[in-house]
């Protein structure tokens, strides 16, 4: 079969479509750290940096004279090499502190909260308690992250007010002569509470604010609070770096402090960490009896109340804090990107990730509003299994007339069953390869690695304030296998720029419910519905889009399609949407069913409106173990597909005769995927990510289907085309009378050096190195085998497999480069010599070998498979091998 050159922009993709990576400085490098980390960066493939300084580095060096020296030289040297640049707008993370200088002498514009108790009246009297306020969002991190987020490392409260106080069964509220303080310090404060007009065992509540004296964090209700930051943060950093595409923010934070005296009632508050506050919600439509409902509420005029709270509150955080940076950049000719905080992080249910905070505090939730701040969309990604990210990301960026979005990836040590700082130095090429892809087939144009070390940050130095090694490992570029990283950087930035144009095949819409979000007085049932939806929905091969209620309006409906400018959908999925803001939507969403378009509902038969109770629609109900079912039986099989689940494939629609596909055999076995038949003639052209060239393309028959074997965690990537001449092409001939199997185990023979310059040793080939001795290596493990005098059984290709491998490898034989792989299994045809055999092997590890055993003495290295794990053998692949 013959190959054919690509167009440059395939071989040789844009920026725009490369790996991205956060550049950790742990401390202030050397100039000769940063050219040589350059080059390497370049070397690699990747095609935009990100410095970002962390809490190992003292915070007095941030945005020191040196540090934005240091800053100036990384953009000149960027632009040296080709690669752009955004500019990381913090210290550590949390957007809008500056590391602690926007509140540096403006105590007013530090986090402030407002906290709530309650109790029973006896004798027209009762003294309430708030104290013992703690937040454990951050405890992961130790004492250096008590010491970033606050001087002296404790938050010490203050400037105590007290904002309103009521009657929570008759939402009455209480004049403020009735409510006073009887004492307050920087651990809490009390509340004495005269009501002689109420008879006893009345519950009253009252609601207090208080500034945290000590925070470095911000208040970002508060326009003065961004303005400050731009002024100390980005200001320099624009300068730093003037040729910069964007600055990017990192999830902005919003305390999430409970205290003794919250959940005083029977039942526990609906409300589950404290809000920002600021006296200006009350002359933004928030009043006492508002706070009364959306704390203690429990009946629909309180959930309806609930979501107003949260509206007036979030979009007053977002219009004070994105809104103020986004005027910014736009003066100053520069973009906005970043990503705020995502529950979902990590999986497919919407508050799945992060599941202990109440996410409604932070600036968050309604991530379509925030996106309309945002010039790229951004989200973030943790660990390696399937996810929600690159999809929603997506969606979010078509709701505003974008395409696509970057997806940060960091690591955490949750998914291997240790601390989450612990991170994974064990990650393997071949997972970070198929998340990579992943998250391009969902939505993503580029991934964003998070992180690149300095090369020193694995040695601990005292003079650190927090150990490099916990800190969301692993850094990529301190892998062994990181030498092979270009291959893979290569092939994820053509699949991505393969990608770009067209429209994808959607015509699913999956509703996010922001309302019931709002609505919730616990962990609404909303979130889990919509992430068995969206994880069935992918595995099932039906792309779809993500909306929000705002785009759903009267003009949008016509002969039972929603025309959206997200797409065009003729089903919408509603996963146990109770209520929508305006009762507009119901009306919608009725002429829509009305007119053939097609409602799916889980969990809730009846949806209402927050604006009218009285307004609803209702209809049938999948239960969720049905989901998967429904999905199969409503939509017709997709024009490819993969045998079994889970489907990873995509299609872009270029012309009404022209499709690009991507398929992804996500699984470790071998698997075949289905073109389904068409009336039409049609032509096959695979476009080959990894070496740049397309195949001879091959003729389909009309009515006929094409069968495509996929190698494990193999990626595929095709133009497929209506035609109506075929004579240039190749249709799938039968093959000849084969000959018999032939196979031949390398069982013994083997010889194994540690690193280049070690003394070869005789080893086994059916389990790792880590088993033989070498526990404590990381690096290149050499194996060689001689075949003395091999005699081919037949003219038939003959082939090298390799079983089991753990790590990434390079086949050499007699000296020549054969091939390479990143998978945990490879096969190589081998040249046709009749001389003797030279069989050598390249296989990096994994750096966790040498690390974990120094981070806890409890991690043993033998865990950490490395090398060959099963006996290769070679065979004339005629009848498949188990």
């Amino acid at each position: 079969m013959t190959t054919t050159a690509l167009p440059d922009w395939f071989q040789t993709p844009e920026n725009r479509f490369r790996t991205a990576a956060f550049w950790f400085w742990h401390h202030l490098p050397t100039p000769r750290m940063c050219r040589e980390a350059i080059a390497d960066m370049k070397r690699a493939g990747l095609g935009c940096i990100l410095v970002q300084a962390r809490l190992a580095m003292p915070l007095s060096d941030y945005l020191s004279p040196d540090y934005l020296a240091l800053c100036r030289l990384v953009s000149d040297l960027a632009e040296e090499h080709g690669l752009t640049i955004q500019i990381y707008d913090e210290y550590g993370w949390m957007s809008g502190h500056g590391g602690g200088r926007t509140v540096q002498d403006a105590d007013h514009l530090r986090e402030r909260h407002l906290f709530w108790t309650s109790g029973l009246l006896r004798n027209g009297q009762v003294t309430l308690r708030i104290s013992d306020i703690n937040t454990t969002f951050l405890d992961f991190l130790g004492p250096a992250g008590r010491h970033w987020t606050y001087d002296g490392g404790k938050p010490r409260w203050g400037l105590w007010k007290i904002v309103g106080g009521g009657v929570i069964s008759s939402r009455t509220t209480l004049q403020p002569s009735q409510i006073t303080f009887s004492e307050t310090d920087e651990a809490g404060c009390t509340v004495q509470i005269t009501a002689p007009d109420l008879p006893d065992d009345t519950r009253i509540a009252v609601f207090v604010a208080a500034t945290c004296l000590t925070s470095r964090l911000v208040n970002y209700l508060l326009p003065e609070a961004a303005e400050r930051f731009t002024d100390r943060v980005y200001a320099p950093l624009r300068d730093a770096f003037p040729k910069a595409k964007a600055f990017f923010f990192d999830h902005p934070y919003a305390g999430f402090y409970t205290w003794n005296g919250q959940n005083s009632c029977p039942q526990p508050d609906a409300i589950r960490n404290s809000l920002l506050w600021d006296d200006s919600l009350l002359h933004a439509g928030m009043n006492c009896a508002d706070l009364l409902d959306a704390v203690y509420g429990t009946d629909p005029q309180a959930a309806s109340r609930r979501a107003d709270v949260f509206e007036i509150y979030s979009r007053r955080m977002h219009q004070a804090f994105f809104g103020t940076l986004r005027r910014w950049c736009d003066a100053h000719d520069i973009g906005l990107t970043g990503h705020e905080l995502l529950p979902h992080v990590g999986g497919w249910n919407l508050l799945g990730g992060l599941g202990s905070i109440d996410a409604r505090a932070a600036p968050g939730v309604d991530y379509f509003e925030i996106d309309s701040f945002r010039t790229q969309t951004v989200t973030d990604a943790a660990d390696y299994r399937p996810q929600l990210s690159a999809i929603l990301g997506d969606s979010l960026a078509r709701a505003h007339g974008r395409t696509r979005c970057t997806v940060e990836q960091y690591s955490t040590g949750r998914e291997a069953g240790r601390p989450s700082l612990y991170g994974q130095w064990d990650l393997s090429l071949s997972r970070l390869r198929a998340q990579m892809i992943r998250h391009i087939l969902q939505g993503a144009r580029r991934v964003l690695l998070h992180a690149l070390f300095l090369p020193d940050a694995i040695h601990p130095n005292p003079s650190h304030q927090s150990d490099p090694r916990f800190d969301f490992a692993p850094g990529f570029n301190l892998q062994p296998w990181w030498d092979d990283a270009p291959d893979l950087l290569e092939e994820v930035a053509r699949l991505s720029a393969f990608l770009e144009d067209g429209t994808p095949i959607r015509s699913v819409a999956l509703l996010y419910p922001l309302e019931d979000l709002r609505e919730g007085n616990n962990i609404p049932d909303c979130a889990a519905h919509f992430g068995l939806w969206a994880e069935a929905l992918m595995d099932a091969g039906v792309e779809y889009t993500v909306i929000d209620e705002r785009q759903i309006r009267e003009e949008t409906v016509c002969n039972g399609w929603l025309h959206l400018v997200s797409g065009q959908f003729d089903t919408l999925i509603l996963p146990a949407v109770t209520v929508v803001r305006d009762p507009q939507t119901l009306s919608i969403l009725q002429e829509f069913s009305r007119t053939g378009g097609r409602l799916l509902r889980s969990g809730a038969a009846v949806t209402t409106s927050r604006n009218d109770r009285t307004r609803r629609i209702e209809g049938p109900v999948t239960t969720t173990s049905e989901i998967t079912r429904l999905i199969k039986k409503t939509f017709p099989p997709p024009l490819v597909s993969i045998e079994g689940q889970p489907q990873r494939i995509t299609l872009q629609k270029l012309t009404p005769s022209l499709l690009r596909i991507a398929i992804f055999n996500d699984s470790d076995q071998e698997r075949s995927a289905k073109l389904a038949p068409a009336p039409q003639e049609r032509v096959l052209l695979e476009w080959r990510c990894d070496t740049a060239v397309a195949m001879s393309p091959v003729f389909v028959p009309a009515n006929t289907a094409f069968t495509l074997f996929l190698m494990p965690r193999q990626l595929s990537t095709f133009e497929l085309s209506v035609t109506t001449a075929a004579t240039h092409c190749f249709p799938v001939k039968n093959k000849a009378c084969l000959p018999a199997p032939y196979k031949k185990m390398l069982e013994n023979g083997w010889i194994f050096q540690a690193g280049p310059e070690s003394r070869p040793v005789p080893i086994a080939v059916e389990c790792g190195w880590e088993q033989q001795g070498f526990e404590h290596f990381s690096g290149i493990g050499i194996y060689t085998l001689h075949l003395s005098n091999f005699k081919r059984p037949y003219k038939e290709p003959l082939y090298l497999v390799l079983p089991k491998i753990a790590g990434t490898l390079k086949l050499f034989v007699n000296a020549a480069q054969i091939g390479k792989s990143t998978e945990n299994g490879a096969s190589f045809l081998l040249p046709a010599s009749k001389k003797d055999l030279k069989i050598t092997l390249h296989i990096h590890n994994t750096i966790a070998n040498i690390l974990y055993p120094k981070m806890d003495s409890s991690l043993d290295p033998k865990r950490f498979s490395s090398g060959l794990l099963e006996t290769p053998y070679i065979w004339n692949g005629i009848a498949p091998i188990k």
